[in-house]
């Protein structure tokens, strides 16, 4: 029996569109799977410690509440890099992306840092774009997925998103207009615009999440999400 331990940093704040469905439905299926999970927390007042964590959760959240926690999470700019490099899983919805770029920009013009690990940066636009995403799984080319984003801000890679989670991405990519890629896999880093939760949308991105935290949930039942997503993409296919 496995035990995973894992952290969800800024649980207060980064909390939009149910996407702490995501979390729930990773540690259902560890539990259903017959293995042990525990959550821990972390906001901006703790001190932040990821030694010794299998995956570490932030979520998407409001733009003014993306720049209250920035300060919080580059002073660990160091440490979480090491983690990423070391293989640690993390897992990043919307906005929350932001931190690891370069910098990016707040709903009032300011300009604050990232962490440093990807070289693009975010912009807010402070207006809402709202799309569906169809798109081609990096991790298996033959698992289509479907995204829905509904933000105020997007990314710009000067060189080309180097790292895409998704690519044949129709309907939004990273940036203002579609380039065919969305989202960032580098090493065991998930990061995606998509939300609403996207892991309860996509069993087979749920069971890759599964799969790299070393859970077999072969004997789980996913035949209900399995016939969603048939019935999503098939939709769009028309």
């Amino acid at each position: 029996m496995s035990k995973v331990k894992i952290l969800h940093l800024y649980a207060e704040a980064m909390d939009l569109y149910g996407d702490v469905k995501n979390l729930e439905a990773i540690c259902h299926r560890i539990r259903e799977s017959g293995n042990e999970v525990t959550v821990d927390t972390c906001e901006i007042w703790d001190d932040m410690q990821l030694e010794g964590y299998d995956m570490v959760y932030v979520g998407h959240g409001k733009a003014r509440n993306l720049a209250a926690v920035s300060e919080h999470f580059v002073k660990y700019g160091a440490q979480i890099k090491e983690q990423i490099e070391n293989g640690q899983l993390w897992f990043v919805t919307g906005n929350a992306r932001a931190l690891f770029g370069k910098d990016f920009t707040t709903v009032d013009g300011k300009s604050l840092s990232g962490i440093g690990l990807f070289d693009y940066s975010a912009v807010e636009q402070n207006k809402v774009f709202v799309a569906d995403m169809i798109a081609t799984a990096v991790f298996d080319p033959a698992v289509r997925c479907y995204g829905f984003a509904n933000r105020t801000a997007y990314l710009q890679h000067p060189n080309g998103n180097q790292h895409p989670l998704f690519r044949d991405a129709k309907g939004f990519g990273d940036g203002e207009k579609e380039d065919g890629c969305e989202g960032t896999l580098y090493h065991n880093f998930f990061g995606t615009w998509a939300m609403g939760p996207v892991l309860l949308r996509n069993p087979a991105f749920l069971k890759e999440i599964l799969s790299r935290l070393g859970i077999d949930c072969s004997g789980c039942d996913f035949a209900l999400e399995e016939q969603a997503i048939q019935l999503v993409l098939a939709e769009f296919n028309k």
